[in-house]
């Protein structure tokens, strides 16, 4: 600006100055009120995408329907006791029924600790429509001795097979994770399959882990109500997929 007129400085500072009052209030302005449009931002795109269908999960929820799996699922809901692990053995261990059988905690003063709650009766039962809706083939049935996996069997699956001590999830126990996984792995190695129908395992979140699995994964858990996809080949398992909610099941056989 050496070779400006004073006037012409003058007018220029006159212009200059209060654009830069705007874009620094502006600067301030969007700073302060970030959080807000990040999550005005977010929720747009949680609006464009929830809806859509993952790929593998429609692929895998049609697969399951020609029977040949292992289906693992996570219990409906029960509510959040933070000590349910110490509830969890009264109902597993503190009997005298045998070793793969329950003490019924249903019956049981801490029965609001272990068995579903009122929307876990709901969710299971109606979980239980959409399996004879849309026709998913169910074999042989087992379940936890808990309380909360053999009412998600009884309600969505119209029962069970046979207990067993080992599908209850480790909170409970102190023992060796490395013995407790040979055992697991035995155990699912050695479930009964029936042509043409899927096995169903109702039990815990926390049983499924991917030192299992002959293939690699990554082990996210489930929602209650969720499955992972379990098939036995080559001599041991192999995880094929994880549904992590019934409703990304349920809603693949549902068009409008």
């Amino acid at each position: 600006m050496k070779n400006l007129s004073t006037s012409v400085r003058f007018i220029l500072l006159c212009l200059l100055v209060p654009l830069a009052v705007i874009t620094l209030s502006s600067l301030v302005n969007l700073y302060d009120n970030k959080t807000r449009i990040l999550q005005k931002a977010g929720v747009l795109l949680f609006q464009s995408s929830k809806y859509d269908i993952d790929e593998k999960d429609r692929f895998w929820s049609k697969e399951i329907l020609n029977g040949g799996y292992i289906l693992h699922f996570r219990h409906a809901e029960r509510e959040k006791w933070i000590d349910v692990e110490a509830y969890d053995a009264l109902e597993s261990d503190l009997h005298n029924n045998g070793i793969n059988e329950s003490r019924y905690a249903e019956n049981e003063y801490f029965h609001k600790a272990v068995c579903l709650n009122d929307r876990g009766k709901v969710q299971a039962r109606a979980m239980g429509e959409h399996v004879r809706k849309i026709g998913l083939p169910i074999g042989p049935t087992v379940s936890s001795v808990s309380c909360r996996a053999r009412q998600t069997a009884d309600l969505a699956f119209g029962g069970y097979d046979s207990l067993h001590r080992i599908l209850v999830h480790r909170g409970p126990y102190d023992e060796d994770g490395v013995q407790r996984l040979e055992k697991v792995k035995e155990f699912y190695a050695n479930l009964p399959m029936e042509q043409g129908k899927n096995t169903v395992v109702s039990s815990h979140n926390g049983v499924i882990t991917c030192e299992m699995f002959l293939n690699q994964c990554s082990d996210n858990g489930l929602e209650e109500g969720g499955f992972y996809i379990i098939s036995k080949k080559n001599g041991g398992l192999v995880l094929e997929h994880n549904i992590y909610s019934f409703l990304r099941f349920s809603r693949t056989f549902y068009e409008r």
